[in-house]
């Protein structure tokens, strides 16, 4: 009880955030010659998401929310540590998306003076263990689809992004041809070139990182996928994590009543590079 007053306070606290937001001009980012997320999904269909961080599976909640639905069982790998209260944020996010198992690996979860800072030797100096973390809870789970950021500049440019979706390609493109290896598909999430301008383009790690790794930017998206019916759950994941709302708000993982319908039609879509073996 106490803890659904306090989602309802943010969101009172948040009604007049998006009253100056023109939901037009965000809706027309979109990019309707995308074509829609096909894949073959039923009760025997497993996915594992891996982040790094508590609240970083919301940015993929619509395509949990799509799988989940379809019947497929759902488990969530966060690589970094958290104290109690982020954890209590995690579960009770995953339990809004329908994850059915949450594991934590318990790695240096960095500050964000590190990071600006480039100070993060131990995702760097620890890649192979790192590696072999995500590799062991392959092989347990035997997951058809992996979920991550993408591998160029990692969302907005967090170099925990980045080295987690690197590794993560890794493993699947080196087991491209074995036939013990079980996962299929690998879902990179990114954006429009539109909606990468608009939501992270102005991320002070988004252009140390372009420049970093010599990339230009987010993938280009091979597949978009609705999420307007999906929306309403999300929300609820990420108003889960309390501690990470200014972060949540300020990229629209997160929406106030008032201007729900607006934010739903103008962030219908989330858009994936798709990896196949």
């Amino acid at each position: 009880m106490k803890h659904t007053a306090l989602l309802i306070i943010i969101a009172m606290i948040s009604a007049c955030s998006g009253s100056n937001v023109d939901y037009k001009k965000i809706a027309a980012f979109q990019e309707n010659s995308v074509p829609e997320l096909t894949m073959d999904i039923s009760d025997t269909t497993r996915v594992l998401a891996i982040f790094p961080h508590a609240d970083d599976e919301t940015i993929a909640g619509g395509l949990i929310l799509y799988l989940k639905q379809k019947g497929a069982a759902i488990h969530l790998l966060t690589l970094c540590e958290h104290n109690e209260m982020r954890m209590n944020e995690l579960n009770c996010s995953a339990e809004k998306l329908g994850i059915e198992n949450v594991e934590v690996s318990g790695f240096v979860n960095n500050s964000w003076e590190d990071i600006m800072n480039n100070n993060i030797s131990f995702w760097y100096d620890n890649k192979d263990s790192i590696k072999q973390t995500i590799t062991n809870k392959i092989q347990q789970f035997k997951p058809h689809i992996l979920i991550t950021y993408d591998s160029e500049i990692g969302g907005y440019g967090h170099p925990e992004h980045l080295v987690s979706a690197e590794l993560t390609e890794d493993i699947f493109l080196e087991n491209s041809e074995n036939p013990g290896f079980a996962p299929e598909h690998l879902l990179q999430i990114t954006l429009t070139d539109e909606l990468e301008n608009f939501l992270v383009a102005s991320s002070p790690a988004y252009e140390p990182t372009k420049k970093m790794t010599g990339s230009k930017g987010l993938p280009a998206p091979d597949f978009a996928l609705d999420i307007r019916q999906f929306w309403p759950a999300k929300n609820q994941a990420a108003l889960c994590h309390q501690s990470q709302y200014k972060t949540l708000n300020k990229f629209y993982i997160v929406y106030d009543e008032e201007n729900r319908d607006n934010h739903i039609n103008a962030f219908s879509r989330e858009y994936y590079r798709v990896m196949e073996r």
